[in-house]
């Protein structure tokens, strides 16, 4: 190493115990890098090269370990279940809400790590029974840095958490801070290096380093159990367990269908974007006729396209016909609403004595936050469309399941991060990185780099006499 460079421990004293523990449950060694990558706070690591649009370029990533991107809020909301006027400061982290979940169930379930929110329900002899139903919203992108950029935004989600609990010291409970795994912890109770989802991306079992296997909605390599899992099996698949989501990363916070023995294929919608429909695994999962198609989401394009005055096509001078801006809009809110709301239309959700489980997973923060960024009106305007669908769920059920029937979770699984010249930070070119990595050891070792870790030839580093210290 170069004079001066830090070891090791020295490297681990400096972000200190909380950052490191973080990284420690979010590494997998049969899937993550060699190497962890932290990138100082502000700065972000990613594809900055081709089409960069100098200083201001709205584009960031947010696979760090810190705060800002770490935490997130947890409302839970549930008269006869859920405490009114709750406001806890306790450290809590996302893996607490599979075993919360499981305590309304009166399920037995021993989470590897998460442990119940217990001083934010009504004690167990107070409940005369389970709820009928719980739903889990989780907001891609929705950290608590989100929600202070845009504070009048979100007037239901503040309502929820006054009329129940809301934790506002709780974070994701590893790093980094992306989807997969975090929806894993929501799902599990555990870490990624307890049940195998430690990125987006990562080694998989042939070795190839690729967006795992949730590009194909396979959820084999999610080791440890969901929630939902546990309890479908345990009633005999009679309780109704479904899933609005975008991405298959978003599968771990309901759990495996059918891939499980004695699954059943549960409802998972998941977007395709080439061809602007839902789509899912139908090995494992179920798509219903009854969703919403396509042309649901241009007549929802097109009231945005008029909301400013104009039917020109635009919203905020982005074209709403190219189907890549599509899910950052409140159109795109409308739709994953439009198909949620249809599970209640057409299924018998919270009609028996099986509580059922639905999940929702709003996409437009996260992807917003990608193209426009978190600073922009854009978020501000798919913030405010995701509370109007979070009013309107409130709705639905107190219509079909009833008050004092079910339990509303509102959660996120990250913050993002602001353009990162509001903090004199940088953008780290990962493909540059590699570069300068390989150049420096003089041989080509590096086989990808992402924006929390690094891939690396072992065989070339043996060859080249470069060790991991190294």
């Amino acid at each position: 190493p170069p004079p001066g460079a830090p070891s090791l421990d020295e490297m681990a004293r400096h972000l200190g115990t909380d950052v490191v523990r973080s990284i420690v449950r979010g590494y997998f060694p049969e899937v993550s890098g060699q190497v962890v990558v932290v990138p100082k706070p502000w700065n972000v690591l990613g594809q900055w090269t081709g089409g960069l649009r100098g200083p201001e370029d709205p584009r960031t990533t947010h696979a760090s370990p810190w705060s800002y991107h770490a935490r997130v809020p947890i409302v839970l909301y549930g008269p006869g279940f859920v405490r009114s006027g709750v406001v806890s400061e306790r450290a809590v982290d996302v893996a607490d809400l599979a075993p919360t979940f499981a305590e309304l169930l009166g399920m037995p379930f021993r989470a590897p790590e998460g442990r119940a929110l217990r001083e934010a329900l009504v004690p167990a002899a107070r409940r005369a029974e389970p709820p009928r139903t719980i739903v889990l919203v989780a907001y891609d992108g929705g950290g608590w840095n989100v929600l202070e950029q845009w504070p009048d935004a979100w007037p239901v989600e503040r309502r929820l958490a006054t009329e129940g609990a809301v934790y506002t010291n709780a974070t994701i409970g590893s790093a980094p801070s992306v989807t997969a795994p975090v929806h894993a912890n929501m799902g599990t109770g555990a870490y990624p290096f307890q049940h195998g989802l430690p990125e987006n991306t990562g080694r998989r079992p042939d070795g190839e380093i690729a967006e795992l296997f949730f590009h194909e909605a396979d959820p084999r390599l999610l080791v440890a159990p969901t929630v939902a899992d546990l309890w479908d099996r345990r009633n005999g698949n009679r309780a109704w367990v479904g899933m609005v989501g975008f991405e298959s990363w978003h599968l771990p916070m309901m759990g495996h269908g059918a891939q499980l023995p004695g699954g059943d294929r549960d409802v998972a919608l998941l977007w395709e974007r080439e061809e602007n429909r839902f789509w899912t695994n139908e090995e494992f999962y179920e798509l219903p006729s009854y969703v919403p198609g396509p042309e649901a989401l241009r007549g929802h394009l097109d009231d945005l396209d008029a909301s400013d005055g104009s039917r020109d096509g635009f919203w905020g001078g982005n074209g709403l016909d190219n189907t890549f801006f599509q899910p950052g809009t409140p159109a795109f809110v409308r739709y994953q609403w439009d198909a949620f709301r249809s599970f209640f239309e057409n299924e018998p959700i919270g009609q028996d004595d099986v509580t059922d489980l639905a999940f929702l997973e709003l996409k437009p923060t996260d992807y917003g936050g990608h193209i426009w960024n978190m600073v922009a009106p854009e978020q501000e305007a798919i913030l405010s469309s995701q509370d109007d669908v979070l009013g309107e769920l409130v709705a639905l059920l107190d219509r079909r399941i009833g008050p004092g029937e079910y339990v509303l979770t509102v959660t996120a699984d990250h913050g993002q991060t602001p353009v990162p010249t509001r903090h004199d930070a940088l953008r780290v070119d990962r493909y540059a990185l590699e570069d300068d990595i390989d150049a420096y050891f003089g041989a080509a070792i590096t086989v990808s780099a992402h924006p929390s870790e690094l891939f690396l030839d072992m065989e070339a580093m043996e060859d080249a006499g470069v060790t991991l210290d190294d």
